[in-house]
């Protein structure tokens, strides 16, 4: 019953786009619409498929020369700057809502370390703030207190 049931909703839908684009009136306007839609969303995917491509070739080739040429790398774990590219930022986030429903399927101890993790990984991907600016931040005291005031008799 289950199954006729999505089949049903299946062919409902397919019929109803069919009759959507297929319209007397507005039916050409609307597939030609729809075809420039779907070129377009096309070509930008190819572009951001091109360009982080292109970016992880170049950092892996530049981490290659660094590390063959013996010099130390002067860079920090990229987890701890700030302004990361949109690919990382996508990357970091998705593992972090993984890793989060990960802890909450999980439960207990480590379901509850995982899912703070994940949490922790997603504000980071979101608001795109560099960790060490945050422990710098947490660690700062205020100097900005008033002096006490001296009583003069």
């Amino acid at each position: 019953m289950r199954g006729s049931l999505g089949i049903g909703a299946l062919g409902a839908a397919v019929g109803a786009g069919l009759m959507f684009l297929c319209d007397p009136r507005m039916g050409r306007r609307r597939r030609a619409l729809f075809q420039a839609k779907t070129f377009s969303v096309g070509r930008k995917a190819c572009s951001v498929i091109d360009k982080t491509s292109r970016d992880v070739k170049n950092r892996t080739y530049g981490t290659v020369v660094t590390l063959k040429s013996g010099h130390s790398m002067g860079r920090t774990f990229a987890l701890f700057n700030s302004n990361w590219p949109p690919a990382i930022r996508l990357m970091v986030g998705t593992t972090g809502s993984v890793m989060t429903a990960a802890g909450i399927a999980k439960g207990g101890t480590a379901g509850t370390f995982l899912g703070t993790i994940g949490i922790g990984s997603m504000i980071l991907a979101i608001t795109n703030f560099s960790f060490r600016d945050l422990m710098k931040r947490a660690g700062a005291t205020d100097n900005t207190q008033t002096p006490t005031q001296r009583n003069i008799a």
